[in-house]
This record gives C-alpha cells, sequence and structure tokens, in this order.
C-alpha cells in the first residue's frame, strides 16, 4: 500500500508513519525506518519511468539539485530534533494534508498544460522547501513536490510524477544514509516494508502511466489523508487507555 500510494497519490507515508508510531517506535525512529520503502518504491517507479522513456536528464538534474541540498539541511535538523517536536511536526503534516482537501488539488491535477517547463529562481527556492520538508519529515511531502512540479514547474501528471519519485529516490537515499550512520533505523521493519514497496512501486508506476491516474491519484489521496486522521485518534485514544 506504501509503495504504491507514494507513486501514484504521493501520500503513503501518512498510512506508514502514524502506524509505526501505534506500533510503539519512537517518533525518531519511526521517521528513519519509514525511509526505507519510501527509497525503495521510488527506485522501481523511477526505473518503469526510465523504461517508459518519460525522464529529461536535463531537467531531472534541475529538479535534483535543490530537492536534494534542502534534503541535506532538513536530515541535519531531524537529527538534533527532540522527539516532542518531531510529534508536532507529524501533526503539523496531517492538518497541512487536510487543508489540501479544500483546496483547487482536483484541478490541478486533472488540467493538461501544453507549455514547456518553467525553472527559475522562485521555483528553485519551492523545490529546496519541499526537499528539506522531505529530509525532515517526509510526511506528504511528496504530495507537496509533486504539486511544485505540476503548479510551478508546470510539467503534466505523468512526467511530474515521473520527476517527483526520481527526486524522492535521491532525497530518501541521502536521509537513509545518514539516519542509518546514526542507528536511528530498525531494519527488520524496514525490510518487511520494502517487500511490499517493491511490488507497489512498480504496479503505482504502471498505473501513473494511464490516462486513468488523473481521476484515481486525487481519490487515493482523500482517502489516504481521512485514513491518516483515523490512525492519529487511534493513537490518541490508545495512549489515554
Amino acid at each position: 500500500m506504501c509503495g504504491f500510494l507514494n507513486t501514484v497519490a504521493s501520500s503513503g507515508s501518512a498510512i506508514t508513519l502514524p502506524l509505526l508510531m501505534f506500533m510503539g517506535l519512537a517518533p525518531s525512529i519511526a521517521n528513519a525506518t519509514n525511509r526505507v520503502p519510501v527509497l525503495i518504491a521510488a527506485l522501481i517507479a523511477s526505473l518503469t519511468f526510465l523504461r517508459a522513456g518519460v525522464i529529461d536528464w536535463k531537467l531531472a538534474i534541475k529538479v535534483l539539485i535543490p530537492t536534494t541540498s534542502g534534503s541535506l539541511l532538513g536530515v541535519f535538523v531531524a537529527s538534533f530534533m527532540p522527539e516532542r517536536d518531531t510529534q508536532i511536526l507529524i501533526a503539523v503534516a496531517v492538518l497541512c494534508a487536510f487543508l489540501l482537501l479544500f483546496s483547487g488539488l482536483k484541478k490541478l491535477l486533472a488540467r493538461e498544460l501544453n507549455e514547456g517547463a518553467r525553472y527559475r529562481m522562485f521555483e528553485v527556492a519551492v523545490l529546496f522547501a519541499v526537499g528539506f520538508w522531505l529530509g525532515l519529515i517526509v510526511l506528504d511531502g511528496a504530495t507537496y513536490l509533486l504539486l511544485a512540479l505540476i503548479v510551478f514547474v508546470r510539467l503534466p501528471l505523468v512526467k511530474a510524477n515521473a520527476y517527483k519519485n526520481l527526486a524522492i529516490l535521491a532525497t530518501s537515499l541521502i536521509a537513509l544514509s545518514i539516519f542509518s550512520l546514526e542507528g536511528d533505523v530498525n531494519w527488520e521493519i524496514g525490510g518487511i516494508m520494502a517487500i511490499g514497496g517493491v511490488a507497489g512501486g512498480y504496479l503505482g508506476a504502471r498505473v501513473a502511466l494511464n490516462h486513468v491516474a488523473k481521476v484515481w491519484t486525487f481519490r487515493l489521496l482523500v482517502t489516504v489523508i481521512l485514513l491518516e486522521l483515523v490512525h492519529m485518534g487511534i493513537q490518541y485514544f490508545h495512549q489515554l487507555s
């Protein structure tokens, strides 16, 4: 589920990160371990998009430079962040995701853009900020990256999905390397999650290449965010008991 949703709806971590915390992992360990399936799913999806000939490496490099730079800063901040602050950040991410439900997201994902990609200092700053969030907490970061590529860089959905997964692959590799050196990754749980991520990432990329992805991407985003809110509610009442 995580691999599929990260590829098509960009919010697989909305399920897995709260679930890992509900299982008893500390927020920092959950945040680090969650990068394993995200990395694997992004790898499978990126390979699928490469074979489909969707990715232009000149534009890919332009997208990767600011996102990976921001990710490095985000991971550095996350490494020194107290557990309570990490929990607050997750709550903020949930709130932002909920607000997206009432935005013009559906129209943005459904429209066709025929003009060329736009890449100015403003777009660089936006991609850097999204990269920072991907390194810091990752939850819904892929959603923000997908929106940034569609709204600001002005890519159509299929191409935006391709570059999004490539950037997620690079930023997740950076984050996972640093977190693993600090001993924050639970490799047993992460490995089990990665197995599902392989199949989910491949299936998600195949679906994303289809024209019906425009409709189902929005529906999956809505479903996942609502499930995320349910998970947080369960966790809250579990702590009270």
